[in-house]
């Protein structure tokens, strides 16, 4: 009976090493699902952006990882170069296909074509599995 019980403690043991919530060899895959805001918008304008952002792990372990990292709105009028908007929001945690969305309230006061990125988890502290997914970029004209 006691060889049972020490197998059972072992095998315990042995799965619990192994789980990504010890390990962390499960990392969270993060990627921009939905997005929303206009083409073009007036001078003096506020206008909104959203963003939709999805857990795509392929465990139950995303979610402690994502709770550290951020999201980032980036705006550069691309005559000047100028960096009209630069946002960071704080990720939730995002267990597995769990999502959350950003949204951003943004007046710019500057007519232009602008260079809009958004960027999931800019200095990778979540330790995504893909990082090639983690950037979404469009353009945004202020008549």
């Amino acid at each position: 009976m006691k060889k049972y019980v020490l197998r059972l403690i072992v095998l315990i043991l042995s799965v619990q090493l192994s789980s990504c919530c010890i390990t962390k060899n499960d990392p969270p895959d993060l990627k921009q699902t939905a997005q929303e805001f206009p083409s073009t918008a007036g001078v003096n304008q506020t206008f909104t952006l959203r963003f939709t952002v999805q857990n795509f792990s392929s465990g139950d372990c995303g979610a402690d990882r994502s709770k550290q990292c951020q999201v980032e709105l980036r705006m550069v009028n691309r005559a000047t170069g100028y960096l009209q908007v630069n946002n960071f929001y704080n990720m939730n945690e995002l267990d597995n296909n769990a999502t959350q969305q950003f949204t951003f309230t943004v007046t710019i006061g500057t007519a232009g074509t602008y260079d809009l990125s958004f960027i999931i988890d800019p200095f990778n502290t979540s330790g995504d599995a893909v990082r090639e997914n983690n950037t979404y970029t469009s353009v945004v004209v202020i008549n």
